[in-house]
């Protein structure tokens, strides 16, 4: 399969050599601030420099992938604070960074090398493969997702003329709160007069999740796909659900003509321009996640902000680390998947939500979601997670 045409950029660790010699001579450690990897572990191998040190380690023949353990490898949830605050990064008056040093990419660089070697978890093997036969996690047909876009009253793959086709990714219709926020933002879309079109079972998964879980192999079999399906369907403009889906767009995909936004953009606009109205009282107060993929990888912090501050009656706090600064939620990477003793950035989180004084911590990430509703079911919190489309679509109610 050729795939040259459409994927940007494929990882060898050889690549980063440079780059990691330069995180070896650093001594600055702002990488090391706020990742939680570090500070909940508090051992300096699971920073961003330790773990370029260990992958350079690797390329000189000093370290093998067999001596890392299963939490060095996986534990980094691929948020990218270490990138965005990296000294070596910052731009300079004089030259351009062509090369970005990342712990988040390092640990992409040992899991793709950890799937090669065929020695991955169990959970995570079992996870790929789902997703190498039916597009999604779950072990459920990829024909569900046709049955549920005829139950919103649309047929699949029916895109022409369409104003927009709303992408939803690889936990829709399967998993119940993704599926019920998804259902939220298509019924807003289309009460704000938009022809909203899907694409159902051709969906599959743009492989934002596959990616980092370490399969190279697979993340570039949907490229090809998706690719593919797109520019066959003559799509122009993508609404997506997930950012990790947007995220996949806008990083890997290179022969699209089409314009990517994320739901929250869509609505924000809407609201703007007066095509949205939110009447109905929500007398609640709200904090919000910045999803790291939404957030620090693609600089979208306003939008899910301006949408709360219209809803009538709903009172906005922030957290103590809120935009670029933001903490995970832990579900990046493989941290639906696998789960370690020493890593709760969930239960973290909702610690810090729950120090605002809010009811209700509104998102924009199917992953957010998840992670932070169980952690709040486990740790006993009078507190309740939504999707920000679920809260918009309460406040349209008169």
């Amino acid at each position: 399969m050729d795939t040259t045409a459409t994927i940007k950029n494929s990882l060898q660790l050889e690549d980063y050599k440079d780059a990691l010699w330069s995180c070896q001579m650093c001594t600055c450690g702002f990488c090391l601030f706020e990742c939680q990897f570090y500070k909940l572990t508090g051992f300096e191998a699971a920073g961003p420099r330790g773990r370029n040190h260990i992958a350079l380690g690797i390329l000189n023949g000093e370290i093998k992938l067999t001596d890392l353990s299963d939490l060095l490898i996986y534990g980094c949830t691929t948020c990218r604070y270490c990138e965005t605050v990296c000294a070596q990064n910052l731009p300079l008056s004089v030259t351009e960074r062509k090369q970005k040093i990342s712990g988040a990419t390092t640990s992409e660089l040992l899991r793709y090398m950890k799937v090669a070697s065929g020695n991955i978890p169990p959970r995570l093997r079992d996870a790929l493969k789902s997703f190498s036969k039916y597009g999604n996690p779950y072990g459920i047909s990829e024909k569900e997702k046709d049955e549920w876009v005829e139950n919103l009253g649309i047929k699949p793959m029916d895109t022409a003329g369409k104003d927009a086709v709303f992408y939803v990714g690889a936990t829709v219709p399967y998993e119940p709160r993704s599926t019920k926020a998804a259902e939220a933002i298509f019924d807003i879309l289309s009460k704000a007069g938009l022809a909203i079109g899907m694409l159902g079972s051709q969906e599959l998964s743009s492989g934002g999740l596959v990616r980092p879980m370490g399969e190279e192999g697979l993340f570039e079999y949907f490229v090809d796909h998706c690719s593919k399906i797109l520019n066959d369907s003559r799509v122009k403009k993508i609404i997506c659900f997930s950012p990790h889906d947007y995220d996949a767009f806008r990083s890997y995909y290179s022969d699209l003509d089409v314009t990517f936004e994320h739901y929250t953009e869509t609505i924000a606009n809407l609201i703007e321009n007066g095509e949205l109205q939110l009447k109905g009282q929500y007398d609640m107060m709200v904090t919000y996640q910045d999803p790291c993929y939404l957030g620090r990888r693609n600089s979208i912090y306003d939008p899910p902000r301006k949408i709360l501050n219209s809803i009538p009656g709903l009172k906005f706090v922030e957290m103590d680390k809120v935009r670029d600064e933001a903490h995970c939620c832990g579900g990046g990477g493989v941290g639906l998947w696998l789960e370690f003793p020493e890593l709760h950035m969930d239960f973290e989180r909702t610690s810090e939500a729950k120090e605002t004084g809010a009811q209700v911590i509104a998102t924009a990430c199917p992953l957010c979601l998840q992670m932070l509703d169980g952690a709040i079911k486990s740790k006993g919190y009078n507190l309740e997670v939504k999707d920000i489309a679920l809260i918009v679509a309460e406040s349209m109610k008169d």
